[in-house]
């Protein structure tokens, strides 16, 4: 039977399974079937060498079924299990060769071939062993005995007319050895070939199986067994010339160590980051290229994440961990966003459960896909750092799920081009997935180190690879694979490559492409041959850059000409790009036209063309290397670049359709690169919000930054109207600006940034932008430390607003900020009158605009000034319904802030007990978002409370734990009240000289930020430990006794009327004295406090000081 007659019956059979297949599948298969008819029938009957892949499957089990069953069954089971196999084949793209008896042959490749042929046939053949299965399950139990085994094979055929009937068909070595597979292969199974295997490599799971002997072949042949899909696989491209596989050479003790490294992973369950470092073309890619192949025959399941960091998105918030779930989860970047944000979330909950709903919305956040509309967010979108935080926090427990169902890995590529916030996240999952089978493979040049020096050290996690040259040998190791073809190399040729290489593979590779282009070796089917007679004339540059010139010069016009508008766009870069700037400059190349010859440079390994796309319905395509990125795009005229990259910026706005905000900074840097500089200003604005929103600052800044620079005001101007509209622009680039320096704690340039946000305001005439101005410069005077100046400046944001509210609502919410800002100056500076009537106002008047926010943030003063003045019934009170607004924000944050400062009311009324349970809350919130700055503050207050129910060992543990992690991370303005916190813990178990010494830390500390109240409670533990040890000691120059410690701790309380705690100050005094034998002082000091503490309400202060009983676990002085 032809294979037209195949086919024809095919198209017959499954339109007579539309019952059991279905309209939508039959229809589908008959198509494609139709299709491939169609072709045949046009086809002249001309012999023809071709690259195919073939399969060959056979029925197990149909002579056992032939003995059982009438022959006319036999018959009509047969013809059903041929249906089903051949529409699988025909859908799969393939083209079904012949039958014979229980076996069919299919060829992948002919009469049209595609790229991907190989991994069709593969995926054909597994398809075609579930198929069986499936129908085996829907029969009676006799005919459930038949299964298939299947041999698939890659390879040259001749294809042509056979026999009287002129039957077209393949023949050759290759059919053969795709029969031998078929023959080996288990019951069940799928056998490729390696040949087959190293056009799939990364595809699929598989199984290395013994090589087997076959007739005519000189050396073993290596087969496989495939095993299964792998999960979003991604293929790495391996590096050669003209289509040899060449092994890897001089890189084999890396190799192994990155298989120590996994091997490590999986049996200790802790998590590795191995950094392979290596300058351009040294071959960081082709190791990582061998260990994925290494993995792919491993018979442990591994869940794969890949990202590549590129220069063109550097400055794109977290593109790097981007493109990490990108890859994963196959969300492409024209996706509509609903659609994207279901991609993200779907995937996230496949490992996290319902869970990761609201997970997924801040992952998703962070790394650009805008969720700012989910209820998770809803009230919390203006704090981007908590939701970075969350976002971190989620993430690491996203890959901790991920890798307690099966050990995870990810492939970082190029992360010397990473942001910091990626670089971050790295450092983040390191450290805190250290407990998970995790391993982190990063590549990346030495100018990593640049940025980041300290990368990896003092983390037990990180190693180092480093990948120097080749030595002479590897090199002429290398030459030798390239060029094995050729019978005998000269040895000139030889050394003359592997000095000029200088151990650098990707040279060596380049220049004997440059030769062959040459003519200086030619090549041949099986043997090449070198022209020694021309060997003298070659002339080839000693630079990597040289050589790659050369070679564009080699190239056809019609190659340049693409590969150089290609460049324009990126090293990674799409084929309608290039069609658009093609169209832009009037070139006569249409779609397929450009498609072809970038076929061509395929061919020719200057680039790679991707399996996958971030465009739906475009093909991607990437620069081999980036150094040949940059030599293309540095030839392209500078006139010719500005045309190019307007029509790049043109093409990613229309491509990214609802998403375009994402592409805001390259999009940006193309109209910069166009000279189009208003058109750039704006584009890197929305770039600096989006970064903003997802807590990058250093990539917001730079953003901000650069839109300003477009936008200077051009003093000579007499367009007025333009100068207000750039003065508008520049007001809202400067508040962006003013606030991620002071994210970054850059409060000089911040300030600097806030007055020409103010000047911009006043040129633009708008009063609210001015207040605002004002609001933000005194945020961060008071973030300085300048509460004078603080207080200055909210007093001129209230004047503005207060002028401006009567035309303007806005005015409104910027005078209940600045009611707030200078209620928290007052509060600053220790005047608690002051601030309660400012705090009172705010409140009022937000409570007026229902403006949440505003009405929280003037409840959380409210709550702090009570504390202050020691009513801590009020300042819990005000803080209840502070948590209650930020619960309505769903601000977890700020509901772990407001818990802590509950606990805090709790501690300083005397309730012990209450105040661990609230703190112990409050770490909880700390630790379900992330909030690590949380937990160590958190968990210090804690340790108070342990100290007040006189728990010190427990106590002084946790303390010093909280110490020793602030120190490591640098922060901890709270650190004097953990210093005081162990100060008391020591002396409750005697230990005075490790109390001495923590009180003199903590006394340095709250001195060093300027607080009273860490000063004055310093001062007061500083006193009790000096009392208990009998001695003085020595600050600042000055003697210091009990008396004198307990003296500076009374004024300094005083001065700011915290009132409870100079109450705690006279007990601690009161009793010293008692000691010292001085009773009617220390009686009077005694009933001073007592009485200070019943006046205040603190009910349980005064419960402990009925009598004399005054042992230290009781009056603890926390």
């Amino acid at each position: 039977m032809t294979e037209r007659e195949e086919l024809e019956r095919a198209i017959t059979a499954l339109d007579a399974q539309r019952v059991t297949l279905g309209d939508d599948v039959v229809d589908t298969m008959i198509a494609a079937a139709r299709e491939k008819l169609s072709v045949l029938k046009a086809q002249r009957a001309v012999e023809q060498r071709k690259q195919v892949t073939v399969i060959f499957a056979d029925v197990s089990g149909f002579t056992t079924m032939a003995e059982r069953m009438d022959p006319e069954e036999v018959r009509d089971t047969m013809n059903a299990i041929w249906a089903r196999l051949d529409a699988v084949i025909i859908a799969h793209g393939g083209t079904i060769d012949k039958h014979m008896g229980d076996a069919v042959m299919a060829i992948f490749g002919a009469p049209t071939a595609r790229e991907d042929d190989p991994e069709r046939a593969v995926r054909a053949a597994l398809a075609m062993q579930k198929e069986i299965r499936g129908w085996g399950s829907e029969t009676d139990k006799l005919e459930s005995t038949i299964s298939i085994r299947i041999g698939v094979h890659t390879g040259p055929v001749l294809l042509g007319p056979v026999g009287a009937t002129a039957e077209y068909t393949a023949m050759g070595d290759t059919v053969n050895l795709a029969r031998r597979l078929q023959q080996t292969a288990p019951v069940g199974s799928v056998i490729i070939s390696h040949d087959t295997y190293r056009h799939v490599r990364g595809v699929f799971s598989v199984w290395m199986m013994e090589p087997i002997t076959v007739k005519g072949k000189a050396e073993p042949v290596s087969i496989y067994v495939v095993l299964r899909v792998r999960p979003r696989a991604f293929r790495l491209t391996s590096r050669g010339v003209e289509g040899i596989e060449t092994r890897m050479v001089g890189r084999e003790a890396q190799l192994a160590q990155l298989q120590k490294a996994l091997r490590a992973v999986m049996e200790k369950r802790k998590a590795q980051v191995i950094t392979v470092v290596g300058e351009a073309g040294v071959g960081k890619s082709r190791l990582l290229y061998e260990f994925d192949s290494w993995i792919a025959l491993l018979l442990e399941r591994l869940a794969h994440f890949k990202g590549r960091a590129d220069e063109k998105m550097s400055s794109m918030p977290y593109f790097l961990i981007r493109d990490l779930f990108s890859f994963r989860f196959e969300i492409q970047d024209n996706d509509p966003a609903v659609v994207a944000r279901e991609k993200l979330e779907r995937g996230i909950t496949e490992f996290m459960g319902a869970d990761g709903v609201e997970k997924a919305h801040f992952i998703g956040h962070l790394i650009g896909f805008d969720f700012s509309t989910s209820p998770y967010l809803r009230g919390i979108l203006g704090d981007a750092r908590q939701i970075r935080d969350r976002a971190f926090h989620y993430i690491t427990q996203f890959f901790t799920a991920v890798a307690q169902r099966n050990p995870a890995i990810l492939f970082l590529e190029d992360i010397h081009l990473a942001n910091e916030g990626s670089l971050d996240l790295i450092d983040h999952l390191a450290r805190e997935c250290r407990h998970a089978p995790l391993l982190i493979v990063c590549l990346a040049r030495p100018s990593l180190f640049e940025r980041r020096p300290s990368w990896g050290e003092r983390q037990a996690a990180y190693t180092h690879l480093d990948l120097p040259p080749l030595s002479e040998e590897s090199s002429r190791q290398l030459v030798a694979e390239i060029l094995r073809k050729v019978n005998q190399i000269p040895l000139n040729l030889r050394d003359m490559i592997v000095s000029r290489a200088e151990g650098n593979p990707f040279y060596i590779e380049e220049f004997i492409k440059v030769l062959i282009e040459d003519d200086v070796i030619v090549k041949g089917d099986d043997h090449w041959q070198v022209r020694a007679e021309r060997l003298t004339e070659i002339r080839v540059s000693p630079t990597m850059v040289g050589v790659l010139q050369a070679r564009l010069d080699r190239l056809r016009p019609v190659e340049r000409e693409v590969l150089q508008r290609a460049s324009a766009v990126g090293r990674t870069f799409w084929d309608g790009a290039v069609v658009r700037i093609s169209e832009s400059v009037g070139g006569r190349m249409g779609r397929e036209e450009i498609r072809a010859v970038l076929q061509a440079l395929c061919q020719k390994e200057l680039i790679f063309r991707r399996d996958e796309s971030v465009f739906a319905r475009e093909q991607e395509y990437i620069f081999k290397h980036a150094i040949l990125h940059d030599v293309t795009y540095e030839s392209v005229l500078k006139r010719l670049r500005r045309a190019y990259h307007a029509q790049v910026a043109r093409w990613l706005f229309e491509r990214s359709g609802e998403r375009v905000g994402e592409y805001a900074g390259l999009i940006g840097e193309h109209y910069e690169h166009a000279r189009e500089m208003v058109q750039a200003a704006g584009w890197y604005g929305r770039a600096g919000k989006q970064a903003r929103n997802t807590y990058a600052p250093e990539a917001a800044i730079g953003y901000y930054q650069k839109a300003l620079a477009l936008l200077l005001p051009d003093e000579t101007s007499e367009d007025l109207e333009t100068a207000e509209v750039y003065a508008t622009q520049r007001v809202s680039l400067y508040e962006g600006l003013a606030e991620m320096l002071l994210w970054q704690a850059q409060y000089t340039e911040a300030v600097e940034a806030c007055t020409a946000m103010r000047e911009a305001a006043e040129a633009s005439g708008d009063a609210v932008a001015q207040a605002c101005a004002w609001n933000r410069l005194s945020r961060t005077q008071d973030a300085q430390g300048d509460y004078p100046a603080a207080l200055e400046s909210a007093g001129q944001a209230e004047a503005i607003s207060r002028n401006a509210q009567r035309t303007n609502d806005a005015a409104k919410v910027e005078l209940a900020r600045a009611l707030f800002r200078k209620g928290w100056g007052f509060y600053r500076l220790g005047d608690a009158e002051a601030a309660l009537e400012l705090g009172e106002q705010a409140l009022a008047l937000s409570v007026k605009l229902d403006t949440q926010r505003e009405m929280a943030d003037s409840l959380n003063l409210l709550g702090g000034v009570h504390s202050l003045l020691g009513h801590h019934g009020n300042a819990a009170h005000y803080n209840a319904r502070a948590v209650a607004l930020y619960q309505e924000l769903g601000d977890r944050e700020r509901i772990g802030a407001m818990l802590n400062h509950l606990g805090e009311h709790a501690r300083l009324r005397g309730d012990y007990n209450a105040a661990a349970a609230l703190y112990q809350e409050a770490l909880k919130t700390a630790y379900e978002t992330g909030n690590r700055n949380g937990e160590m503050a958190f968990l210090s207050n804690l340790g108070g409370a342990r100290v007040g129910m006189g728990e010190y060992r427990v106590a002084e543990y946790d303390l010093r734990r909280i110490i020793r992690w602030a120190e490591i991370a640098g922060q901890g303005g709270w650190l004097s009240r953990t210093y005081r916190f162990l100060a008391n813990a020591c002396l409750g178990q005697g230990k005075v000289d490790d109390a001495l010494t923590t009180a003199q830390r903590a006394l340095a500390l709250g001195q060093e930020v300027g607080a009273p109240t860490l000063t004055g409670a310093a001062w007061r533990t500083l006193g009790m430990v000096l009392a208990e040890a009998a001695k003085t000691t020595t600050i600042g120059g000055q003697t210091r006794d009990a008396v004198s410690c307990f003296t500076e701790s009374i004024q300094t309380f005083a001065a700011i009327g915290a009132e409870g705690e100079r109450a705690r100050t006279l007990r601690e005094w009161a009793r010293y004295e008692m000691d010292e034998g001085d009773l009617a002082r220390g009686e009077a000091m005694w009933q001073e406090a007592r009485n200070a503490f019943a006046r205040l309400g603190m009910e349980l202060e005064v419960e402990r000081m009925k009598g004399w009983g005054y042992a230290h676990p009781e009056y603890a002085g926390v």
